[in-house]
């Protein structure tokens, strides 16, 4: 199980307005509304919460093979360490506790959660050409025989020939930047 997501902070400066009134309330518990409020970096925390929700929101939608659903407060977030470069914490999910990772750089926040050894991380505008590009060298597969494709639920497979490969990855984009986690360990 994989999943990860990227946030171009740029872009939600334009585009959200995270401290108009019932905007926290709407996507946060009370605990989590607090820890954003309290810190010192509010905009951070909010972007970071985000990413650590929407990353493990994709790794449960594979797991289950849910359809898409809305609900964020569904995903607590929670034991936050924070450095200047990197947070690590947990959010839980029903009964499920998943670990998070996010990088944190000035303009992007990067978080995933898995639990397999993933490979790769890019920020690259064509991830998903240096995703099939890993997957061709790493399984010695022709390049040209891969591709990327949906299931009715929306989860991305990757295929050969049209079969699917049951490769764990996980695409994101935002903004200016994509990135995906990708597991070589097919188990």
């Amino acid at each position: 199980m994989i999943g990860n997501d990227i946030v171009d902070l740029n872009l939600t400066r334009l585009q959200s307005n995270w401290e108009r009134h019932g905007y926290l309330q709407k996507l946060f518990t009370e605990d989590e509304q607090k820890f954003i409020v309290n810190s010192n970096n509010q905009e951070l925390n909010v972007w970071l919460l985000w990413s650590m929700k929407e990353a493990v929101y994709k790794a449960v939608q594979r797991k289950y093979k849910l359809k898409r659903f809305y609900d964020p407060k569904q995903f607590v977030c929670s034991q936050v360490q924070l450095t200047p470069e990197k947070a690590r914490g947990e959010v839980y999910f029903k009964n499920e506790t998943f670990k998070t990772t996010s990088e944190l750089f000035p303009d992007k926040i990067l978080s995933y959660t898995a639990n397999t050894e993933f490979s790769y991380f890019s920020e690259e505008k064509n991830t998903r050409s240096l995703l099939l590009q890993k997957v061709s060298e790493h399984f010695l597969i022709p390049l040209d025989s891969l591709n990327i494709t949906k299931t009715g639920q929306g989860i991305p497979l990757i295929t050969y020939h049209g079969d699917n490969l049951q490769i764990p990855f996980s695409l994101s984009h935002h903004g200016n930047y994509s990135a995906y986690a990708l597991s070589l360990n097919m188990s």
